[in-house]
C-alpha cells in the first residue's frame, strides 16, 4: 500500500482506493471487505438482479460474490481494477446459477423498465418511443420483454453491462474477456435486434 493512505499505525486510510484495500485485506486486515462492500454491494446487487430476476437469489450471490472476494484474495493482482474482478467473479456466478436452474433469459422487462432514469430503456427502442406511450400499452411492454429473453446470451451480456449498468467499452471488455470492439458489435447487435422485433409496436 502507498504511504499516502497508510496511518500511522499502518492501517489504510479512508480515502484508499479499492486496489489499496485489497492489498489491506490480502495482508489480513479483514475490515478492508467491509468498506469495499460498503462501495459496491448497491450496483453490484442490481446487476446480478438483472441476471436471476430473484431478489432473494440475488443477494444469495451477492453474499457469495463477497465471500469469494475473501476466500480469495490472494489470487488478486493489485495491477489489475478490482472492480473487473469483483464483476467477474459475480458474472461466474450468475452463469453457474443460470445453468443450474436451466434458465432461459438472464434480463427481466422490470429490470430495464427501471433504468429509464439514466435513458438506457430509450437506448434500444424508436427515437420517437417515450415513457407515457409505453406506460399505456403494457401488452407491448410485455413483447418486449419477451425479445430481451430471447437475445443470444453473448448479446444479453453486453447489453446488461453497457446500456443498462453504464460500464465502459474497457470494463465490459475486461469483464467478458473479449475486446471492446466486440463488445460494441454485440450491443450494436442487440439493439438493432430488438427494434427491427418492436418496429410494428410503435
Amino acid at each position: 500500500m502507498s504511504s499516502s493512505t497508510e496511518t500511522p499505525d499502518g492501517n489504510y486510510a479512508p480515502e484508499s482506493s479499492d486496489e489499496e484495500l485489497m492489498l489491506a485485506l490480502q495482508g489480513g486486515q479483514d475490515s478492508a471487505l467491509d468498506d469495499l462492500m460498503k462501495r459496491h454491494k448497491q450496483p453490484l446487487y442490481h446487476f446480478i438482479v438483472s441476471y436471476t430476476r430473484d431478489d432473494d437469489i440475488s443477494y444469495d450471490l451477492l453474499q457469495e460474490t463477497f465471500c469469494r472476494v475473501f476466500t480469495r484474495s490472494e489470487t488478486y493482482n493489485s495491477t489489475y481494477k478490482f472492480k473487473t474482478w469483483l464483476y467477474q467473479i459475480a458474472l461466474n456466478l450468475c452463469r453457474d446459477y443460470s445453468r443450474k436452474k436451466k434458465l432461459l433469459s438472464i434480463m427481466s422487462l422490470d429490470t430495464f423498465f427501471r433504468s429509464e432514469e439514466n435513458g438506457s430503456l430509450h437506448d434500444v427502442l424508436p427515437s420517437d418511443a417515450n415513457i407515457e406511450s409505453l406506460t399505456e400499452h403494457r401488452q407491448t411492454l410485455k413483447l418486449l420483454g419477451k425479445h430481451i429473453d430471447k437475445l443470444p446470451h453473448k448479446l444479453k451480456t453486453a447489453l446488461i453491462l453497457f446500456a443498462l449498468e453504464d460500464h465502459s467499452q474497457e470494463e465490459c471488455a475486461r469483464i467478458l474477456g473479449v475486446t471492446p470492439k466486440t463488445v460494441e458489435m454485440r450491443v450494436y447487435r442487440a439493439r438493432k435486434i430488438l427494434m427491427q422485433k418492436l418496429a410494428n409496436n410503435f
